[in-house]
């Protein structure tokens, strides 16, 4: 049987484009993103202990950029590093969350009411596209692919907004941010909710609605509880 994660290496390798061999391109192109996917999809969980030597077998690459992914994928919440010891898959615990959707609830809002302002032309088609993907993965129960799109669908928000620093500073929530989602997606009808609210907020962002903020905090509370039931349920 293949293993898992070599095949997500795999096929981050065969897209990326060509930018030599060095250290620095394979972990910005193959080895962080297949490291992170593995993390969030829970095939290296919480508490497992990563090696160097192991995950650059499986990863089909040398010691030094699975040692470079390590260093960001600390800065990024997913990883815990005990220098001359080990690096472990952080654990997730009811602190992470509170404290990382008490940050959005701050950020996101704020993204909805300078994009609404900008009232960009583009602002529609650009939110239907990605919502166009949602509805797909809602209607095939796709947690994958939903949280995919709801990773795009946030990011459009940014950019929307046209407030590079608040995009810088949202950026780096990402790693747990994706982490949560993907455990909050496991509750039950949380995808379909997730979805009919970020309908709710394309169209107050389209049209003007300055209940747009307000929006967006329902759906990082409810996104929250759901989380947090995960987590106490044990998952």
């Amino acid at each position: 049987m293949s293993d898992p994660l070599t095949a997500i290496a795999e096929r981050l390798r065969t897209h990326r484009r060509p930018m030599g061999g060095s250290g620095d391109a394979l972990s910005e192109a193959v080895v962080i993103p297949a490291l992170r996917e593995a993390i969030v999809s829970n095939l290296l969980p919480p508490g497992e202990r990563l090696t160097e030597v192991t995950l650059a077998s499986r990863l089909n690459v040398s010691r030094t950029p699975v040692r470079e992914a390590f260093a960001q994928l600390e800065r990024e919440g997913l990883v815990t590093i005990v220098p001359r010891a080990a690096v472990f898959v952080r654990e997730v615990c009811e602190r992470d969350v509170q404290d990382i959707y008490t940050v959005r609830s701050a950020l996101e809002p704020l993204a909805v009411e300078l994009a609404t302002r900008q009232r960009s032309s583009t602002a529609a088609q650009r939110l239907d596209d990605v919502l166009a993907d949602m509805g797909i993965a809602v209607a095939a129960e796709d947690a994958v692919a939903y949280t995919e799109a709801l990773d795009r669908f946030y990011a459009t928000i940014m950019a929307l907004s046209e407030n590079a620093i608040l995009h810088a500073t949202h950026t780096t929530l990402l790693g747990p941010v994706r982490r949560l989602r993907r455990i909050a997606m496991s509750r039950p009808g949380r995808m379909d909710a997730s979805y009919r609210q970020s309908v709710k907020i394309r169209d107050a962002i389209v049209d003007g609605d300055e209940a747009g903020p307000q929006l967006m905090r329902e759906q990082l509370s409810n996104a929250c509880q759901a989380a947090l039931a995960v987590l106490r349920a044990g998952h």
